[in-house]
């Protein structure tokens, strides 16, 4: 009796087992992990063909805004001046009697173009170029800074505001994502794309100074044999250092026709490294590894079926797309799994004749939460109609209509009302005939004398 239990039990115990592991989903392969970006306050880093958020860290985060603020300086000094740029400019002595930090040293009286002064904010990145500047677009620096929160608030940036144009001022704020959102609208100005991509530039004589040559402030752009941080893909954008802001570093590159956007703000430096392009490097270098393109719906892909009614050649039709649907994803990620298609129909099921290519509804192919893109889906095969089916369908769809229906209770009461008035009048004429024979007959007297 005892083994017969612990033989029932373990039974028991084994069906349990084969039951819970049966319905357990399959484990789905993890999204690549990032490299570190340990040594930064906030990261955005961002693919822009495939609108992707490919890693953040601390995105909404607000920090100080440092160098990054020149970004939104030099887009709007492109918009307000993009047809004075050969127009002359004398520096007075208003306007740069305050700045510090990285500078030109602009004197009073020096003469330079509006272009040449964008080179030397945007590309260069000296602070009194950008005060030039300011106090030619808006008159001064207190209304060029207004004018600043003036666009994030139109950019909806929530996180942001501006204290001054270059940021060695070092109170700005701001956040990864804002600095993004900018670096995108500045992605967008040929004028600026140009001035913040281009590796060196020339400042003629002026009255304090003799012509020069000057590199771009951003070391990932400029290739020389002591850069530690050239990218040979960065085609422009932004990068610096303040005491509040740390070490901050936008990213503009581009590679086989994927541009990415990498915002590094916040980053340590010391003596011999600036972590903000350390981790913005590290950042590309591992993106450019890790992803690639892949179809994720193809047209030989069948999507689903759909049932067929009135054709005895096919009961159903395969379901595709026209179309092949590209998404760039890390390596190694599978439809089925990772990858799923969200299906709308337009119908839930086809009558013959079908035709090839009729459009039945879209699919959607969606990854981790997010919708890689959308398509029109139609059938892959046509279906005939079947003569006697039809005809069979045609009289169970008259026999269906209020006509039809209203016809055959009209006749059903009819025949009923026949019926009981047949019987009524019969059940009366035999009442009739049995009371007219109903009486005793009684025999004449001559036929009961032959009786006797």
């Amino acid at each position: 009796m005892q083994t017969k239990r612990l033989v029932a039990l373990g039974a028991c115990i084994f069906l349990c087992l084969s039951f819970l592991f049966y319905h357990l989903p399959s484990a789905q392969a993890e999204s690549p992990e990032l490299p570190s970006m340990e040594e930064a306050s906030a990261v955005y880093f961002y693919h822009l063909e495939s609108n992707l958020l490919v890693g953040e860290k601390n995105k909404d985060l607000q920090v100080g805004a440092g160098s990054s603020v020149k970004v939104m300086s030099g887009l709007l000094f492109c918009e307000a001046l993009k047809d004075q740029l050969q127009e002359p400019i004398t520096v007075t002595n208003s306007m740069v009697k305050s700045v510090t930090g990285r500078r030109l040293y602009l004197k009073a009286g020096d003469v330079l173009t509006v272009e040449q002064l964008l080179y030397a904010a945007v590309c260069g990145s000296y602070n009194d170029a950008f005060y030039v500047l300011a106090n030619v677009v808006s008159g001064s620096l207190s209304a060029f800074v207004d004018l600043m929160n003036q666009r994030a608030v139109s950019m909806g940036l929530q996180n942001t505001f501006f204290t001054d144009p270059s940021g060695i001022n070092d109170s700005s704020l701001t956040s990864a994502r804002d600095v993004a959102t900018v670096a995108l609208a500045a992605y967008k100005n040929p004028l600026y794309l140009q001035l913040c991509g281009t590796a060196k530039f020339q400042l003629p004589k002026t009255q304090s100074y003799e012509a020069r040559t000057l590199s771009n402030r951003n070391e990932m752009i400029v290739a020389t044999t002591t850069s530690k941080y050239y990218n040979k893909h960065c085609i422009g954008m932004s990068a610096g250092s303040t005491g509040n802001g740390g070490n901050c570093v936008i990213a503009l590159t581009q590679n086989n026709g994927e541009t990415y956007l990498c915002v590094v703000l916040g980053a340590t430096e010391t003596a011999d490294t600036e972590y903000g392009y350390v981790v913005a490097n590290r950042l590309l270098a591992w993106a450019e590894q890790t992803y690639a393109y892949m179809e994720v719906l193809t047209p030989e892909t069948v999507v689903c079926t759909l049932p067929v009614t009135v054709s005895d050649m096919t009961s159903e039709v395969e379901i595709r797309a026209k179309e092949s649907l590209l998404a760039y994803l890390p390596a190694g990620v599978t439809v089925g799994e990772e990858i799923r298609y969200s299906i709308r129909l337009l119908y839930s099921e086809l009558e013959a004749p079908v035709a090839e290519g009729t459009p039945v509804g879209y699919v959607a192919v969606i990854y981790d939460g997010r919708v890689l893109g959308t398509l029109e889906i139609f059938t892959a095969s046509a279906a005939e109609r079947s003569s006697l089916i039809s005809s069979l369908k045609t009289i169970q769809s008259l026999t269906q209509t209020r006509a039809a229906l209203a016809g055959i209770l009209f006749f059903s009461i009819s025949l009923v009302t026949w019926i009981t008035l047949e019987t009524v009048i019969r059940v009366r004429r035999r009442h009739r005939w049995d009371k007219y024979f109903s009486g005793k007959v009684e025999l004449p007297p001559d036929l009961l004398k032959k009786k006797k």
